[in-house]
């Protein structure tokens, strides 16, 4: 029957699995656990999450067709209360997880330690979502893809220009127009009944002079009383019309993205790009409170244009931008649900440029990759397998870095590692030599977990069937500046940042690693 694994090594480790299975009643998530949950699903039995079969994303390579098992990544809530449900036959369970963070909203200030705790985890998706889109980049020279990634992960430095987001486009491309509306917002006179001094009185319709008349006194003088005022038509400036409430609603969100922009790069805070990123966020936040001032209210989303919003060359540019902001969003909702799987692809990415860096390394093939318009649950880069081969000439071997095969050995698949690296002597008709097993966990606080890698000498003791030579667990760093790691013989974990100095010192400790473990001596 079904039931919920913490690792997806837990077929083999068998604390891993979650309580039981799905008859223990409604399963309530622990405080001490920060990773993903897996969904296992044995001998063709299928469960569905939340009323969908598809909720889940299976795990490649885990399923065989003798025993139909299959194993699949349970997404991460946007609204940990509601939790998930689990239904399999006539069984039901509720998974609730009181101590995850929530979606933080696009226009929020985080103030409980929770909230701060989302924000953060959403800075790190925005960076890990960076990352990948450092192969867009890339792939303008596709024979040196590679390299290239390399050196944008290890040698770039606070000078070099922060990542094009739409907020960068915005803020080079809108500041005139923030600018212009700025000064003069569109408004309208409106048509009201005011009591005015009569030395004013510019305009009476039937309903002053109703009124008027009916006023004691013989003159105009005695009729406006003691205070000398008398109903009268007059216009007023309004403000709040539907452009200028679209208007206010990108200003408050531009305001918002461009200081999550800024807090995902403060080490290049000084570089022209972020200071114009900067500028442009403090003006968007200035108009943005002016207009609440003169009481314009919020657009919603999903609202028809006006004629001023279809033409009007200034507002419809607004309206456009806006789109483009709450578009946005919605991939960063789909980023949130599924980041344990773009952490599984930065982590296969950085495994090959980990051997791009062993000396003497030889690039002798490579999987063409493209870079996907829209992300697959998560996931941004189409590939093939392998995704690359080397000759490491020092080792005198080949090396294989695999990434979510689809039919891989069943002694392998066992492990439910996404990502395997096969290496074997040059020449030597016999076979490959050794498996080295890559697990990306993605964890919510980051940082290392006491008796892992313990926990992995044991799970790889019992891969000597399967060449099981080595493991490998990259986790997030608890903080961009923070590089952990521990290692044994054959295991190797640590928790690295996506950017800067955890990266780049990150990449070295794994070169080191692989570079020791596929030594022929070392992997028999």
């Amino acid at each position: 029957m079904a039931e919920i694994w913490r690792r997806p090594w837990a077929l083999v480790e068998t604390e891993r699995r979650y309580r039981t299975n799905l008859t223990a009643g409604d399963i309530e998530v622990d405080a001490q656990h920060a990773a993903a949950l897996w969904l296992y699903e044995p001998n063709g039995e299928r469960a569905e999450v939340n009323g969908r079969s598809d909720t889940t994303e299976p795990v490649p390579g885990f399923g065989s067709e003798d025993d139909e098992r299959r194993l699949s990544i349970i997404p991460f809530p946007l609204r940990n209360r509601l939790g998930n449900t689990i239904a399999a036959g006539d069984r039901k369970v509720r998974i609730s997880w009181p101590s995850a963070p929530e979606r933080p909203p696009s226009k929020f200030d985080p103030q409980t330690d929770q909230e701060k705790d989302g924000y953060r985890l959403m800075l790190r998706a925005k960076a890990v979502w960076d990352r990948l889109r450092d192969v867009e980049a890339a792939l303008a020279d596709p024979a040196q893809l590679w390299p290239e990634l390399r050196r944008r992960w290890t040698e770039e430095g606070i000078s070099v220009p922060p990542s094009m987001d739409v907020i960068v486009n915005h803020a080079f491309a809108l500041w005139r127009t923030i600018d212009e509306l700025s000064r003069a917002p569109r408004r309208i006179l409106r048509r009201t009944h005011q009591f005015v001094p009569v030395s004013r009185v510019q305009e009476l319709d039937r309903r002053t002079m109703t009124w008027l008349v009916r006023q004691p006194g013989e003159t105009l003088a005695e009729r406006a009383g003691d205070q000398q005022r008398v109903l009268a038509v007059t216009r007023e400036e309004n403000f709040d019309t539907l452009e200028n409430r679209v208007l206010r609603a990108y200003c408050d969100l531009a305001a918002h993205v461009a200081r999550d922009y800024l807090e995902l790069y403060k080490a290049k805070r000084s570089t022209t790009r972020a200071r114009k990123v900067e500028a442009f966020g403090r003006a968007s936040r200035r108009l943005a409170r002016q207009l609440s001032e003169r009481g314009v209210r919020l657009a919603e989303a999903g609202l028809t244009p006006n004629f001023v919003l279809q033409h009007n060359v200034h507002y419809h540019k607004i309206w456009t931008s806006w789109h483009e902001l709450l578009d946005r969003d919605r991939v960063l909702d789909e980023l949130w649900r599924w980041q344990a799987r773009s952490w599984e692809e930065f982590c296969a990415l950085a495994v090959v440029v980990a051997f791009v860096g062993i000396p003497g390394a030889k690039l002798i093939a490579a999987a063409p990759l493209d870079f996907l318009n829209e992300q697959n649950r998560g996931c941004w880069i189409a590939y093939d397998n392998p995704l690359a081969a080397f000759y490491l000439a020092e080792q005198k071997i080949v090396v294989e870095v695999r990434y979510r095969m689809r039919s891989p050995d069943r002694r392998l698949s066992d492990f439910a590692a996404p990502i395997w690296v096969r290496f074997g002597r040059s020449g030597d008709v016999t076979g490959f030599l050794g498996n080295i097993a890559v697990w990306p966990i993605w964890d919510i606080r980051g940082g290392l977990i006491d008796g892992e890698v313990e926990e992995l000498e044991r799970v790889l003791s019992l891969g000597a069937r399967a060449n099981l030579v080595a493991g490998i667990v990259l986790r997030p760093s608890r903080r961009e500046e923070d590089l952990e790691s521990q290692k044994t013989a054959r295991v190797f974990a640590a928790a690295v940042g996506t950017y800067g100095a955890s990266l780049w010192r990150g990449l070295g400790e794994l070169t080191h690693f692989l570079t020791r473990i596929t030594k022929p001596d070392v992997g028999r």
